[in-house]
């Protein structure tokens, strides 16, 4: 039984040297036991600063994401009593810069994608990989800025309905009791 086990057993260890040296060569990565002489090169520190900002993009998309929920929630309270303004303009505010900042963000990771195709080391399914990244982050911060829009619609509608019962109920007052209207102008 011992020898049918080392019958079945083939060392590949050659192959897998021969494939890592391709993959080297083509600019993928190859896994090594030898540890890397000298700094790395500047791929590695082009692919994870694209990383890094990728995913800032991302978090920062979320984040503002959730703040636009928050004015949501806000802007369609329909009491005229109870109407936090100075929230949702410090709110709005607040959107308006972060969606501004991921915008610049947004053009700053494609011009590093853009110096990363320029230089030719990546393979086509890096480029391709980077270029879907940001097209991802750009439909996300483009439907984000959408649901601000409709979060910003919601509010001036509830504004001129708040308007509208204002106006109502003055114009009601001021027929059920036109006396002490008119008192008012004898003072």
């Amino acid at each position: 039984m011992a020898s049918a086990a080392v019958s079945a057993y083939r060392d590949r260890t050659s192959e897998f040297r021969s494939l890592s040296e391709t993959l080297k060569k083509i600019g993928g990565a190859a896994l090594s036991n030898e540890p890397q002489s000298g700094p790395s090169p500047p791929v590695t520190s082009y692919r994870s600063e694209f990383n890094k900002k990728a995913s800032r993009i991302g978090l920062g998309v979320h984040e503002t994401s959730l703040k636009i929920a928050r004015l949501a929630k806000l802007a369609k309270r329909s009491s005229i009593f109870d109407d936090p303004i100075k929230e949702i303009q410090e709110l709005t505010t607040l959107i308006k810069d972060d969606i501004t900042a991921l915008n610049m963000a947004v053009s700053d990771l494609q011009t590093l994608q853009n110096l990363e195709v320029a230089d030719g080391n990546y393979s086509e399914d890096r480029v391709v990989h980077s270029t879907t990244v940001c097209d991802d982050l750009k439909n996300k911060l483009m439907g984000t800025t959408k649901q601000f829009q409709e979060v910003l619609t919601t509010r001036t509608e509830n504004i001129k309905a708040h308007e509208n019962r204002k106006q109502i109920f003055s114009t009601n007052l001021a027929r059920e009791k036109p006396l002490e209207a008119s008192c008012k102008d004898c003072n």
